[in-house]
């Protein structure tokens, strides 16, 4: 049973990266699932519903607590399968609470469907997209039920591996996260505190290349989120989806390979990018895809290159989204561990970087546990997204356009 009292930080993570000039959103690949029409007309399975939502309140969460012009983003798909896991681990009133928090799935559905999803999109030969989980547990002070390291490395692949979990471990497990990354996020911790029991890690990597790269580049005038106008790489091109989510307008730029897209979306002027991330629901984004205009449709867009990463600690976002027990005295995940634990720490980084040729991407989450005290044929449609202002992003899974990485950019 998982058990918390007054966990204090338990790691302490690297530097974050700050200070850049736009926000974005980077939503990302969610589902393997064949969808037929009547479920698209109720925008998605349950399983999709449930990850948009998470998705979008997570982001939420993390846009509030983050600085007023600090660019932000987040790999839903890493967090979400890093709280698969322990959810696996859960029981009684934490495992409910969870579910509830997480869209109302079954864990046994959520994790078929995650795991489903991974392998889709790992399949494409034109794309690199390598989810990878690992489970480090203290030698000598705890001991995993057999049944929860079965479904781990079933469904997850996970490694699980016993460790002294001291300096030398915290040294395994960054070597581990760069390797996952491909050298892209190369610490995720910088010690471990003695009383820590589990650390339960997901990394998230990906890169690909443009369908249609961009052949046009100029300098042109970016206007942050304090109102400073900057010159800044612009890439100009014309793209053949055009969608507007909750007000927003934006477009859809394709991935070589299929499954995977970028999405932009520019709030309305006059509305700050946390203005309209705050009044944005998973269903609207749903609905915003599946609605979205991709015939005799004509969108001439402007997007900065960019490049930044990211840190953030997810305790309070979580709790925000309803998982207290969890972090909490009466925790239970008894399906994990006879040893009374708590979840200590929840730590998020990440990276991307966006060019003419592509983009490249990745994403980690921790998570740490300690022992407790207790269409018709037409004339085409013009239309023109310059992203010469904060706005925000995602890659999404091209089937229901869900997201695997969501972020905003403030500022260049």
């Amino acid at each position: 049973m998982i058990r918390k009292n007054d966990c204090r930080s338990a790691v302490k993570g690297s530097p974050l990266s700050r200070g850049f000039l736009c926000l974005f959103v980077l939503a990302c690949i969610c589902l393997t699932l064949w969808i037929s029409p009547a479920a698209q007309a109720k925008t998605g399975t349950a399983f999709t519903r449930a990850v948009a939502e998470s998705s979008i309140r997570l982001f939420r969460e993390t846009l509030r607590i983050a600085g007023k012009n600090e660019n932000v983003l987040i790999s839903p798909d890493s967090i979400l399968t890093a709280m698969a896991i322990v959810e696996n681990g859960a029981a009684g009133s934490t495992q409910s609470e969870m579910k509830k928090a997480l869209g109302g799935v079954s864990v046994k559905k959520y994790t078929k469907s995650l795991a489903a999803l991974h392998k889709r999109i790992a399949a494409s030969e034109k794309l690199t997209y390598q989810s990878s989980n690992a489970v480090w547990y203290k030698k000598g002070f705890i001991t995993l039920k057999e049944k929860f390291v079965k479904k781990v490395v079933s469904s997850f692949q996970a490694e699980v591996r016993a460790a002294e979990l001291d300096a030398g471990t915290v040294n395994e497990i960054n070597d581990w996260v760069s390797e996952k990354t491909n050298g892209k996020i190369r610490q995720i911790l910088d010690r471990l505190d003695p009383d820590i029991r589990l650390v339960i890690c997901n990394a998230v990597y990906f890169k690909g290349a443009w369908q249609e790269p961009y052949t046009s580049v100029k300098k042109r005038k970016f206007t942050d989120s304090a109102g400073k106008r900057k010159k800044v790489k612009m890439l100009e091109g014309t793209e053949n989806v055009y969608l507007t989510i909750d007000g927003a307008e934006g477009f859809i730029k394709y991935y070589q390979g299929g499954p995977v897209a970028f999405l932009a979306l520019l709030p309305p002027k006059g509305t700050s990018v946390e203005e309209y991330v705050n009044g944005l629901t998973g269903i609207e984004w749903l609905k915003g895809y599946q609605n979205r205009l991709s015939r005799n449709v004509i969108v001439s867009t402007r997007m900065p290159e960019f490049s930044y990463e990211y840190k953030v600690s997810l305790e309070e976002p979580l709790k925000k989204m309803g998982i207290k027990e969890a972090f909490a005295d009466n925790a239970d995940f008894s399906n994990m561990t006879s040893l009374s634990v708590c979840i200590d720490q929840v730590l998020h980084k990440t990276y991307i970087k966006l060019d003419r040729k592509g983009t490249e991407a990745a994403a980690v989450t921790a998570v740490l546990a300690k022992e407790s005290a207790f269409y018709p044929q037409q004339s085409p449609v013009r239309k023109t997204v310059y992203l010469t202002r904060p706005f925000v992003y995602a890659i999404i899974d091209t089937q229901t356009g869900l997201p695997l990485f969501i972020g905003t950019v403030k500022k260049i």
